[in-house]
């Protein structure tokens, strides 16, 4: 009676082994997407705050009428959005409407205190509206998975990214695989662009699916709308 108990514990423990591995493989790792979705749920609450905080703090100045003028108070209240970020914040909100994703991003590319919460922005890059790169990190296959399908992005897919300053939209124009510790696609490119990466092959880490966008157009409740000189040509 005890081996035949004993046995039927194995199967059962071996049938979930197996399901949890399909969950992973065929979707993402639901343990993980638990802790995520709380603290996603966390970070919006948290950048809320943030979002609430800038407007109360900054008075939209007079006489904006220049896509020019525009850029540059934009600029402005980026480097001071900036000054005001310690590692691990909310910072704003990224979607990416072709792959459903629409997550609150952190501060930091932390493989447990940031990534594990959210896409992480990498701290050796710009921010969105000052004319260069700004990197964004995010998981596969755990902790949400918000970046698994990034490869499944075509030229011209649009990735969005609302900060407290401004709604920013890029279209992609590149995809590449690279190795893990190849820090090149960080470089800046001479105009307003975002590079978001992820570990590849899917289940491995040894490189980084990397897709490029760049700006093309830009919302602030502030400062107003406008496009880009290269989109609107």
């Amino acid at each position: 009676m005890m081996r035949h108990r004993l046995g039927t514990v194995l199967i059962v423990m071996g049938l979930l082994v197996l399901a949890y591995a399909a969950a992973v493989l065929l979707w993402r790792d639901p343990f993980t997407d638990v802790y995520n979705r709380y603290q996603q749920n966390r970070l919006e609450s948290q950048l809320d705050g943030v979002f609430e905080s800038f407007r109360e703090d900054t008075q939209p100045p007079r006489g904006l009428v220049t896509a020019e003028l525009k850029q540059s108070a934009i600029a402005g209240w980026a480097r001071r959005f900036a000054r005001t970020v310690e590692q691990g914040d909310a910072i704003g909100r990224i979607r990416i409407p072709e792959i459903g994703v629409s997550d609150v991003m952190v501060h930091g590319t932390r493989w447990g205190p940031d990534l594990s919460r959210g896409p992480g922005h990498y701290e050796r890059t710009s921010w969105p509206g000052l004319g260069k790169t700004v990197g964004v990190a995010g998981h596969r296959t755990t902790f949400g998975a918000p970046f698994r399908d990034i490869d499944d992005l075509a030229n011209g897919d649009e990735i969005v990214l609302e900060m407290a300053y401004g709604t920013f939209r890029y279209q992609v124009f590149a995809h590449e695989i690279v190795d893990s510790d190849d820090w090149s696609v960080i470089r800046n490119r001479g105009f307003d662009s975002v590079m978001l990466s992820a570990c590849h092959p899917l289940y491995g880490s040894s490189e980084r699916w990397i897709v490029y966008g760049r700006l093309v157009a830009v919302e602030s409740e502030r400062a107003g709308s406008y496009l880009l000189a290269e989109a609107a040509g």
